[in-house]
């Protein structure tokens, strides 16, 4: 029967209008390849004002002065890239990284065999990722040094610093982390550790190299942050007055750097949205949103339980604001429209990046309006919760709103917060008068 003729990939034109325009107010325009809902994308010579670009014939409007020389020149280069795919996917499986690499136009990494060597494997996964600009430079660097302490330990402790593809494994993996702990290292710094290999793993994986349950499982073995260990501990609890949160929001108007606006509306965003986690925060989608119900409703990143949030004027104002701006599917833009949500360990490694960044900045602006604290994305949960009850809003009521999986962990985080307002309750509402 012999194998079938593979179908052709053709690649469709896009003006990439969330990237930043020439001087003369002109896009780049791009040619876009899907594989898998994954997409692979091409920059192009030609730079052409939005106006002039065809959405719907996905081509150089008619209206350009040279449009049929523009849509020749593109057309040319499109063919090339559909022809280079083609050839490729007679002799080899497409894969996506295949794919963005002959769009690009750089060599296709070949083909490996379970028997060679995992580190020198997962060195080449993490080159290739820094050479179509997945990663910088820094976190190229950081994760080749971490792999040279990977062959530390596979010499301390197995006696060689080598290691078949085939022979990763979960108990291996395991005895790593606490090979790491035991030498003194943190949390953060063992989970930076973990992500060149988990992100190995699922090369070696999609490539059939290694059993796909050994990279499930392996997504699963971080680390967690201190924040998120302790994201409900009540001695760590930080908040905002209403007169520091006016403050805080002043900011916006004050600062001169779009994206400190930005991390101020963050901030805010989490505010009103009853606490929303800076995590659900950066994987809300407008599908998620009800505008006319004034409602979120979507699965939350740390209980993955689905979280109605309804949305006060505050919320919905930010909202609107940041609609018009269209950044895609995400709300905040803070991931590429085709984001794989299912795939935990990217989630998890853009999640610390995001949030790292964030913080950074919300810091600099709680040292200028003089907070006593590090001013983080949490405190904007902290400060719904102490709000709200202050307010006299129930605790069953708060810790539906706020996704806890119990209201005991409401009453246990924000317990020095509530005889003031339990004794407000019994003198406005319980003080009977017989």
């Amino acid at each position: 029967m012999g194998r079938p003729k593979p179908t052709k990939l053709k690649g469709n034109l896009t003006l990439r209008t969330d990237r930043k325009a020439d001087a003369n107010g002109r896009y780049c325009v791009y040619i876009d390849y899907v594989l898998q809902s994954k997409h692979a994308k091409a920059a192009t010579e030609v730079w052409v004002e939005e106006k002039y670009f065809d959405k719907k014939k996905k081509e150089i409007s008619s209206t350009h002065a040279f449009a049929t020389k523009l849509n020749r020149q593109l057309d040319i280069q499109r063919r090339e890239i559909d022809e280079r795919i083609y050839d490729y996917s007679l002799k080899h499986r497409l894969t996506i990284d295949a794919l963005r690499a002959l769009v690009q136009g750089k060599v296709v990494p070949k083909g490996v065999r379970n028997t060679d060597d995992f580190v020198d494997y997962a060195k080449m996964v993490i080159e290739d990722e820094y050479k179509l600009q997945r990663i910088g430079i820094s976190v190229r660097d950081n994760a080749l040094c971490g792999f040279n302490m990977f062959r530390k330990f596979l010499r301390q402790q197995h006696g060689e610093d080598s290691l078949y593809i085939k022979e990763l494994s979960v108990d291996l993996i395991r005895d790593y982390i606490f090979w790491r702990q035991g030498n003194g290292n943190t949390n953060e710094t063992i989970n930076k550790a973990l992500t060149p290999i988990i992100k190995a793993a699922r090369r070696a994986s999609s490539e059939k190299l290694i059993d796909s349950a050994i990279y499930d499982e392996l997504t699963r073995m971080y680390l967690p942050s201190r924040l998120e260990q302790g994201e409900e501990d009540a001695s760590e609890v930080h908040y905002l007055t209403e007169e520091q949160l006016r403050q805080f929001a002043d900011r916006y108007n004050k600062s001169k750097y779009p994206r400190t606006k930005d991390y101020i509306d963050l901030f805010l965003f989490s505010f009103h949205a009853c606490g929303m986690r800076i995590s659900d925060i950066i994987t809300l989608e407008w599908k998620s949103i009800n505008f006319e119900k004034r409602e979120i409703r979507k699965v939350i990143y740390k209980s993955d339980r689905i979280l109605t949030i309804p949305l006060n004027d505050g919320a919905m104002s930010i909202l609107k604001r940041w609609r018009e701006r269209d950044l895609g599917r995400f709300v905040f833009g803070l991931l590429s429209d085709d984001f794989d949500l299912s795939d935990e360990a990217e989630l998890k490694r853009k999640r610390l990046n995001k949030n790292r960044a964030i913080q950074t900045s919300l810091k600099e602006i709680g040292n200028k309006i003089g907070l006593p604290f590090n001013l983080t994305m949490h405190v904007a949960r902290h400060t719904f919760a102490v709000m709200a009850l202050n307010r006299g809003v129930d605790v069953h009521v708060i810790s539906l709103l706020m996704g806890h999986t119990s209201v005991l962990v409401t009453e246990k985080v924000y317990a020095q917060f509530l005889p003031s307002t339990l004794h407000d309750e019994v003198m406005g509402r319980l003080n009977f008068n017989l």
